[in-house]
């Protein structure tokens, strides 16, 4: 079904409830309290259907008390029906009710002239009001609840409005305005579809308390469906305790998102401070933020640091409302949502990058920031990308390496870097084993596919041979029998205190196939036993270790503690040996202890 999600906006009183209520006959204030004030308290959806298409409508409140209610649904418009009495003309709340408008960048504002049947000088107040408006509506409409031709006329146009749909683009993502439990069913939440589409019965996450989730039903204005996109109010049956969720929690899919108490962006305000504190209002979440301003651009227009109380799980371009005393004082973007560490004069030079969405010199600009490399693996939340895209605009770079397979990006210069380390391990140890693989378990910031390009790139001092890098001019052959020697003497060596084989590794420079191959024919050969995953002793010290434990249980039982006094060995050691002792036919085992059979 092709939805579509509009909105009213408006002061008090100048008839948005009651234009909603004549389209479709939905009385939104349906609380007692509301009945009683005559004002909405609460936001109220509603929907109107015609064929395939589908139109959700968010009724907000207009009273200046409940500017947060109205933002929290502003933030689902597709489209505004903007709304003013014609005779009364703009009034305090619809100018706040603008700003909010322009500030989330909502450009399919229709002006809705109410009452119009009560008005002498139609045109006069309609140029009056448009000019104070200063802002291009797409269309205007002059409307009277009793007047049932200019109610079908704004029908006919609302569902001439093109859908838009970004299913495909974007990752679902559904923040909370509503949670409830109802008997039989279970929790059950509501709020606005406004990015991807999600699936009956399929796993999602809600990032705030990172709690893994069942989507067990859909419905769509009383509907029950198997799939819900993007633009439509969607109600989820889910498989968590409502005590587990809050309004403003954001639900998603894992792996997508991480959360941060700081994000930088662009904000437009003419009243922010240095060090202030605001209530920073995304989606339906509202949460207190500590201002930092980075750079002042104009009168207007600030780039800016927030510090939050807790984790937010923010993405690039999402926008934002800011608050002050309950009063609306500016909004914004998100251009980073993540935690980078740069220094101010380049945090600002990678904003105006962010700002200007230029991609190429991003990743430019990154490359050249974090020279061991940048990943792409948030690219989705710090770009808005998926890898796919990512990864395509990176292979445009110059002077890069580009890891597909990790998503890593590296300045070119960096492989110098590694090619040097190399170049001190054959000065170190020429007989050395190496694999891209060794390189990058000692080297953590480079990838394995670039260590095997600066690998690659040294074939002038380097062999290669099974997977395996070496010194060039010396028998690969000679050489793994010499490391095996190598090898066995460090084990044997080590008598009963066997050293683990990375640590070995480490100190010959073997890469880990190479040296896994030695320790097998060790094993095989019979000159080494494995007794758990990292131990292997030398045979003779093995039999050393039994007879010792079998003479002393002679006179006395063996335990843990003992074992360790009389071997002065670690606890480690101590539990392997008499795990390797209960296989023995002539020992028992009572109580974590060892006695000799008699």
């Amino acid at each position: 079904m092709n939805s579509l999600i509009i909105g009213t906006a408006g002061h008090i009183d100048h008839g948005k409830t009651s234009l909603i209520k004549a389209l479709n006959n939905f009385d939104g204030d349906n609380l007692k309290e509301e009945k009683e004030k005559g004002l909405t308290i609460n936001l109220s959806f509603s929907n109107l259907k015609q064929d395939d298409k589908n139109i959700a409508f968010i009724d907000v409140p207009g009273h200046e008390s409940l500017v947060k209610t109205m933002i929290s649904g502003t933030f689902a418009f597709s489209a505004c029906l903007f709304i003013v009495d014609i005779n009364e003309g703009l009034k305090e709340q619809s100018f706040e009710h603008l700003q909010v408008l322009k500030l989330l960048d909502i450009k399919n504002i229709i002006l809705v002239l109410s009452k119009y049947d009560l008005c002498k000088n139609i045109k006069e107040q309609e140029e009056k009001i448009i000019n104070k408006a200063k802002i291009n509506f797409i269309k205007t409409f002059k409307i009277s609840i009793y007047d049932e031709k200019s109610l079908q006329d704004l029908k006919n146009y609302l569902f001439k409005l093109k859908p838009i749909s970004n299913e495909n683009e974007f990752i679902f993502r559904y923040y909370i305005d509503r949670v409830f439990s109802l008997k039989g069913i279970g929790s059950v939440v509501s709020g606005s579809l406004n990015e991807g589409n999600i699936r009956l019965n399929e796993k999602i996450i809600c990032l705030d308390n990172n709690k893994e989730i069942i989507i067990k039903n859909i419905q769509i204005h009383d509907k029950n469906v198997e799939y819900a996109q993007a633009f439509n109010r969607v109600a989820l049956n889910l498989n968590i305790e409502h005590k587990f969720l809050k309004k403003g929690y954001l639900l998603s899919k894992k792996g997508y998102f991480k959360g941060f108490k700081n994000a930088d962006c662009v904000v437009f305000s003419s009243n922010i401070k240095h060090n202030s504190f605001v209530n920073f209002c995304v989606g339906s979440k509202q949460i207190q933020a500590k201002i930092i301003i980075l750079q002042k651009i104009n009168d207007d227009k600030f780039f800016v640091s927030f510090e939050f109380d807790d984790f937010m799980f923010l993405e690039f371009d999402e926008k934002f409302i800011l608050l002050q005393n309950n009063r609306v004082i500016g909004g914004g973007r998100v251009l980073n949502p993540l935690n980078e560490p740069l220094k101010k004069e380049m945090k600002i030079k990678f904003l105006k990058l962010l700002e200007d969405k230029d991609f190429l010199k991003i990743f430019d600009f990154l490359k050249n920031v974090h020279k061991f490399g940048f990943g792409l693996l948030s690219s989705y939340q710090r770009f808005k990308l998926k890898h796919e895209q990512a990864l395509d605009i990176a292979k445009r770079l110059k002077n890069a390496f580009v890891d597909e397979k990790n998503l890593n990006i590296y300045d070119i210069s960096s492989l110098k870097t590694i090619q040097e380390f190399i170049i001190f391990i054959l000065q170190k140890n020429e007989k050395a084993m190496l694999s891209a693989m060794s390189i990058s378990n000692r080297l953590s910031w480079a990838s394995v596919g670039f260590c095997e390009l600066a690998l690659k790139n040294l074939e002038n001092i380097l062999d290669f041979k099974n997977g395996i890098y070496f010194k060039k001019g010396i028998s690969y052959e000679k050489l793994k029998q010499n490391n095996q020697e190598l090898v066995f003497k460090i084990i044997k060596d080590a008598f009963i205190t066997p050293i683990a084989p990375y640590n070995i590794y480490d100190e010959l420079e073997l890469d880990r196939k190479s040296g896994d191959e030695i320790f097998k024919n060790l094993t095989q050969k019979g000159l080494i036993i494995r007794l758990a995953h990292n131990i292997f002793i030398e045979k003779n010290a093995l039999n050393y270790i039994k007879e010792e434990c079998k003479e002393y249980l002679k006179h006395d039982f063996l335990d843990v503690q003992k074992m360790k006094d009389k071997f002065k060995i670690s606890r480690k050691y101590a539990i392997c040996y008499l795990e390797y002792l209960d296989k023995e036919k002539d020992i028992i085992k009572i109580d974590e202890k060892r006695y000799l059979k008699k």
